[in-house]
Parts: structure tokens; C-alpha cells; sequence
């Protein structure tokens, strides 16, 4: 039964097109704002080497001299809060518009205009979700342990613990969108009711949570080549003295936009194939 809902998920999400439409936004959303927040971290990594005098440190360099030189940081902060606003209200429309656009087989502006009833709901649900995020946890664990290099060992402790939480938390309230769109229900109401049917039928769940872990850890290393080659690209540049040359950096900035509408793209199918996967899964656990 569990091959039998992964292959019709697979079949569903390579035969209709709509669905990766619907998910492409969100995916393309999450990806921009994950790869803001890790370069800003990672640049943090790189001002730290370059005080140490490392050539690394030439990176952060540059960064600094080009937002300093084209006066971009009100740009910077405006975009940030126009991005941060717009994946607020769209990322948890959609979310509710590919549940609604699987149950009822509609166009997506139908569905797009019946998800806006939930957004509240949805919204609520997507803060919650905030706090047990992995790439939340993942974020800070960096800058906590590798920026700060803090080794303290009940800090260690309460990540563990935050760690434990986290994974027994994302699992047991994996059917809460649903709830939320197929059944009206409110967020909490909805947290319990997944809750419940989750541990009635944890063994299925578990099976699931293997293989979105594996699915996870291919989405991470997307980010990470996402931010990996236009670094590359400048510690190279950097390297040959050709970092000034007006194309060279036009390369640079249209590299790593390419990289993030094509992450984007690919982890639209990791979602996508998800989304029908827990549709099925929540009608056989709904029985």
C-alpha cells in the first residue's frame, strides 16, 4: 500500500502541470528568503576570516564595497521587507490552494480565490511552524556553534533537546494543513486532530518521515549550490584580478538568480510529490 501511494503520487505529479505551477511560487519564495538568510550568515564566516587575514576574507571585501559603492542598503532593506511580506500572505495561500487544487480537481484561480478563506488559519499554522522549522534550527545552530563558536554545555543541551522536539513536533502535526483545508477546522483544533490520527497510525508516518528526510537532504544540498557556485565565482574573479570587469559581475549576479529560480524548480517537484502524497495518505488515515 505504501509503494502503491508513492507511485501514484509520482504518476500524478509528472501528468498534470498545474500542481508544479501552484508550487513553484512557494518553493520559489522559500528558496529566496533561506539563501538571504545563509548569506548573510556565511558572510559574517567570511568577515571573520578576513580579519584573520585569510584571502577568503577578500569575499566579504567585496560584498561590503559593492553595497557601500551603489548606496544599495535602503534598496536592500526595502526589497527584504516587500519579500518578507509577500511570502507572508503568498506562501500560506498556496500552501491551502495545492490541498484545495488536489481535493477538487479545479483550475488553480479557483483555487487560489477559495484559499484565501484560510489564510488566517494557514498563517497561524505557518508561525507555529516557525518555531520548529529545521532550517530555523539549522540557521542557528550555525551561527551559534560555527560564527560565535560557542562550546558551552548546556547551550549544546537545550539544542538537543530543541532537536528532539522539533523532529516529534513535524512529525505528529504533519496533517494539520489539511485539516485546516479540507475540513475548515481551526489551527489548534486541527494540531490535535493530527496529532491524533498520527500516532493511530504512526508506523505509516515514520515510513514517510524516512524518505522526506532523504528528500530534505537533497533539497539542502540545491541551497547550497545555490550559494556555493556565485562564491565560487567570486573568489575566483577575485583570485584572477578580474573582479572589476563590469561583465564578470553581471556573470556573477545573473548566476546566482538562475541558480535560485532553478532550485526553486526542482524542489517544486519535491513538493509537489509531498502534497499528493499526504492527500492520499490523510484520506487512508481519514477512513
Amino acid at each position: 500500500m505504501h509503494k502503491d501511494i508513492i507511485h501514484r503520487s509520482i504518476q500524478h505529479m509528472s501528468s498534470d502541470p498545474n500542481i508544479i505551477r501552484i508550487t513553484f511560487l512557494t518553493s520559489f519564495f522559500h528558496s529566496l528568503i533561506v539563501t538571504l538568510l545563509l548569506i548573510l550568515n556565511t558572510n559574517k564566516l567570511f568577515v571573520n576570516h578576513y580579519e584573520n587575514g585569510l584571502y577568503i576574507g577578500k569575499i566579504a571585501e567585496f560584498l561590503i564595497q559593492e553595497i557601500n559603492k551603489n548606496h544599495v542598503v535602503v534598496w536592500v532593506i526595502g526589497i527584504t521587507i516587500i519579500l518578507f511580506v509577500l511570502y507572508s500572505f503568498v506562501y500560506p495561500v498556496w500552501q491551502a490552494a495545492v490541498i484545495h487544487y488536489l481535493h477538487r480537481k479545479k483550475s488553480i484561480g479557483h483555487s487560489l480565490k477559495s484559499a484565501l478563506k484560510y489564510f488566517f488559519p494557514m498563517f497561524e499554522y505557518g508561525f507555529i511552524c516557525l518555531i520548529f522549522s529545521p532550517v530555523a534550527f539549522f540557521i542557528l545552530a550555525y551561527k551559534v556553534f560555527l560564527l560565535d563558536k560557542v562550546s558551552s554545555s548546556w547551550i549544546i543541551g537545550l539544542f538537543v533537546l530543541w532537536f528532539v522536539i522539533m523532529l516529534v513536533v513535524n512529525t505528529l502535526k504533519i496533517y494539520t494543513r489539511y485539516f485546516i483545508v479540507l475540513q475548515q477546522m481551526w489551527t489548534l483544533e486541527a494540531i490535535k486532530a493530527s496529532f491524533y490520527k498520527v500516532l493511530k497510525s504512526f508506523g505509516e508516518t515514520f515510513r514517510y518521515m524516512k524518505m522526506q528526510t532523504l528528500l530534505l537532504i537533497n533539497f539542502s544540498l540545491n541551497i547550497v549550490l545555490i550559494i556555493g557556485v556565485p562564491v565560487l565565482l567570486i573568489y575566483l574573479s577575485i583570485s584572477w584580478w578580474i573582479i572589476d570587469l563590469w561583465w564578470v559581475k553581471f556573470a556573477v549576479y545573473f548566476v546566482f538568480f538562475f541558480l535560485v529560480i532553478l532550485g526553486s524548480y526542482m524542489s517544486s517537484f519535491i513538493r509537489a510529490f509531498f502534497a499528493y502524497y499526504w492527500y492520499e495518505m490523510y484520506n487512508k488515515i481519514k477512513k
